[in-house]
């Protein structure tokens, strides 16, 4: 088509994810969703500019042009000849029925024609440090803001487990079901003096030199909060003073772990 506002050899239908008959509502709800996608300010996609045009070019001909273009992507197809059957079997047979085999026909391309296609899984892995992650386990929950909803929170987080909420990836196309919402959990470790040994918390403590004598009441920050400590009797920069049930909180599997520091002179 000489001087057309639009590439007939594009389906921009298909950019947006929308099927040939959606209403003008549900291609702008399309486009704002991947726009949000895509956009180069806040994607980290790598080709998100790219994408980015391509989707603003297709909402933008489908706004002005989406009749005449859909009429010249078929005839470009090949589908001048079923397009035409197709047309003139729902005017003569079917006026005044809006059944949805009639609508699926109109242009002699049936909805059947696109499969609905799986949306894709997003992963989000959250950064958490030591002390909040056992807060979480307290309160057995972690809330994902950008869902809105509250998800369970166990031991599991801290061996690497994903968690999967359903439906709430990327967008489906063409009438498929929405990917899965992946969360993963990273455990900031790295500069802390507590070490985590399977429920157990282990930890190394500069205090003061005269602070180390026997039956001194020490305080100290932990990542359960604050400690009260005394020194036992004829105590060793060797040793561990054990605080029992001060590790990762218990659940219905697991006991309480329990807290060991080692005090050394600063």
């Amino acid at each position: 088509m000489v001087n057309s506002p639009f590439d007939v050899t594009k389906d921009y239908f298909a950019i947006l994810g929308v099927h040939h008959l959606a209403c003008d509502k549900t291609i702008k709800q399309a486009y704002r969703k991947m726009a949000r996608r895509y956009h180069p300010d806040v994607s980290k996609i790598h080709n998100a500019t790219q994408k980015f045009q391509e989707v603003s070019e297709a909402f933008e001909i489908l706004t002005k042009h989406k009749d005449a273009y859909w009429k010249a992507y078929c005839r470009h197809s090949n589908r001048s000849s079923n397009t035409s059957s197709g047309y003139r079997k729902n005017t003569r047979h079917d006026t005044g029925n809006n059944n949805a085999g009639a609508q699926g026909d109109f242009w002699g391309y049936s909805q059947q024609a696109r499969k609905p296609i799986r949306g894709k899984d997003k992963v989000i892995t959250y950064p958490l440090t030591l002390r909040y992650a056992i807060r979480l386990l307290k309160i057995g929950y972690f809330y994902i803001p950008g869902l809105k909803i509250r998800m369970k929170f166990s031991r599991l987080a801290f061996q690497g487990k994903t968690f999967r909420i359903r439906n709430k990836g990327y967008p489906g196309l063409f009438g498929g079901e929405n990917g899965d919402y992946l969360v993963k959990f990273s455990l900031k470790m790295t500069g802390l003096k507590w070490e985590l040994k399977g429920s157990d918390l282990y930890g190394v403590i500069e205090v003061p030199e005269p602070l180390l004598a026997s039956g001194s009441k020490i305080e100290l920050e932990s990542p359960v909060g604050p400690l009260k400590l005394v020194v036992p009797k004829n105590y060793s920069s060797k040793d561990y003073i054990k605080v029992e049930n001060m590790g990762l909180p218990g659940d219905e599997i697991h006991s309480p772990g329990h807290l060991f520091a080692k005090l050394i002179a600063a």
